[in-house]
């Protein structure tokens, strides 16, 4: 193809393009005649320029509605996030009363088990003094049998 541009000068490529530019609406007309006709394409121009321009609004229209959507979306997220801190910060004062309550029930046990402490000493000495007291039952008993066995002796003899 090369070949051929260089074979043809430049006064030839002037005299094609001429020929092509004064018959091309011959042939326009000869191909689709419905499509060609000025004030026809000029028309169909305007309309869809017209409906171009209305679908462009509804664009514009759809996206400012997005777009304040998107806005009011932000402010409820921004809220939701605010009372998502204030809760935070209140069950940061609950964990703190847990732990102050956790506190006082240790010092509660603590309490009891110098109770339990106080009673296990207590029974300590209850049981010490069983054993003391059974100690003396038995002495008591035995002084009772010696003395009855002494009493019965003593009238045998006398």
């Amino acid at each position: 193809m090369s070949e051929t541009r260089m074979a043809l000068g430049e006064s030839d490529l002037r005299r094609i393009g001429d020929y092509v530019k004064t018959n091309m609406y011959g042939w326009l007309v000869e191909v689709a005649p419905q499509v060609i006709s000025g004030p026809q394409i000029l028309e169909r121009i305007e309309r869809v320029d017209q409906k171009l321009a209305a679908l462009q609004q509804e664009l514009v229209a759809q996206q400012q509605e997005l777009i304040a959507q998107r806005h009011e979306l932000k402010a409820q997220r921004e809220l939701m996030e605010a009372r998502f801190t204030a809760i935070d910060v209140r069950f940061e004062d609950v964990n703190k009363r847990f732990d102050d309550v956790n506190k006082r029930f240790d010092d509660v046990n603590k309490r009891f088990e110098d109770v339990n402490k106080r009673f296990e000493d207590l029974n300590g000495r209850f049981e010490d003094l069983n054993k003391r007291f059974s100690g003396m039952q038995w002495l008591v008993g035995g002084g009772f049998v010696l003395l009855t066995l002494l009493i019965t002796v003593y009238d045998r003899i006398m």
